[in-house]
């Protein structure tokens, strides 16, 4: 931790966030671990500074999706799929006291005023973000000065994304030059996230005869979704989670016909399936049609509706929805669960 602190106040120190933007990533190459990891600068918005370090399949796609269409990603579900580290310097008031008592450990004495504690976090998908381990410190180590040289060559270059696609990434030498970093010593390439495998609910035989049983409404649709509640958690072995909320909503009249809470570090397709399956049987009728936001959960959940001849109709806009799953996440925020 010595040794990641000294290293944060260097990246610090040089401050890119004045001259770098967060779509002004970096490729990182990992032989060890035989791993393809995104480095970014966060601060040019003058609200959060720090650097973010995307890693994994999930990690890799939750990028690329910001970089391609980064209101889709801020405006819609930002937790999904998340998997980095990041360092982010905050007022020593944000501090929590865990992470204060190392810092007063190590004798830390930042430079400055304001934004210039260094907070490090760990975010995997469903859960909350944590602290590092011993894994994660020892692989921000190496990353952390990467990306502090890489900001100090385009400081000098501050053209250097100019003429580029989003999607097309620098990458940097393996192993590292022994001097300065030059312009010529980058790999540009594109970055392509590793596809998403998406499995198909599957429900039993006994659970699509209870459902095949119960009486349909002529002309009638639902809507419903299944998505990571920003305002519950929950503790799973001493770590919070985030909640996922499956919510039903009657189309026409907006009518909330109930919902259901999972695990937000269950896989998608078991809670997505299992929530629509449990709050139709609680509902005790069977629509003609399921309108859900977009084309995310449409692989998940199509073979199920098929099977219950219902139609699967993905939607832009569900109001109805949208309005009910604020208005419950919001008042999950009061309290834990």
């Amino acid at each position: 931790m010595r040794a990641l602190v000294a290293a944060a106040a260097d990246f610090a120190a040089v401050k890119p966030w004045e001259y770098m933007c967060d779509c002004d990533v970096v490729g990182l190459m990992d032989p060890v671990a035989n791993e393809t990891r995104i480095g970014c600068v966060l601060g040019n918005a003058g609200e959060v500074f720090g650097a973010v370090f995307y890693r994994r399949a999930s990690g890799l796609r939750w990028i690329m999706k910001m970089l391609d269409s980064p209101a889709d990603t801020l405006n819609g579900d930002a937790v999904e799929g998340l998997d980095a580290l990041k360092v982010e310097f905050v007022p020593k008031r944000e501090i929590s006291k865990a992470d204060l008592a190392v810092l007063n450990a190590l004798n830390f004495r930042p430079s400055g005023k304001g934004c210039v504690w260094p907070q490090f976090q760990s975010a995997e998908p469903g859960w909350l973000p944590w602290f590092v381990n011993q894994k994660e410190a020892e692989q921000m180590l190496v990353d952390l000065p990467r990306l502090t040289l890489f900001s100090k060559l385009v400081r000098e270059h501050l053209g250097l994304f100019a003429d580029r696609t989003l999607n097309e990434v620098p990458f940097l030498p393996d192993p590292m030059p022994g001097g300065p970093l030059r312009v010529e010593d980058l790999n540009w390439r594109p970055l392509i996230a590793p596809p998403e495998s998406c499995v198909s609910f599957q429900a039993n035989s006994g659970q699509l005869a209870q459902l095949g049983a119960l009486p349909r409404v002529p002309k009638s649709a639902y809507e419903y979704d299944c998505s990571i509640a920003h305002g519950g958690a929950v503790l799973q072995n001493g770590r919070p989670c985030y909640s996922r909320i499956s919510l039903l909503v009657e189309h026409r009249r907006g009518i909330l016909l109930g919902f259901e809470l999972g695990l937000g570090i269950e896989p998608l397709t078991e809670s997505t399936g299992r929530g629509l399956l449990k709050l139709l049987l609680k509902n005790g009728f069977l629509p003609q049609r399921i309108l859900i936001p977009g084309l995310r959960l449409q692989p998940v959940l199509e073979q199920f509706c098929n099977a219950l001849q219902i139609e699967l109709k993905p939607s832009e806009r569900l109001p109805s929805l949208e309005e009910a799953m604020a208005s419950l996440d919001q008042f999950m925020q009061h309290g834990p669960f």
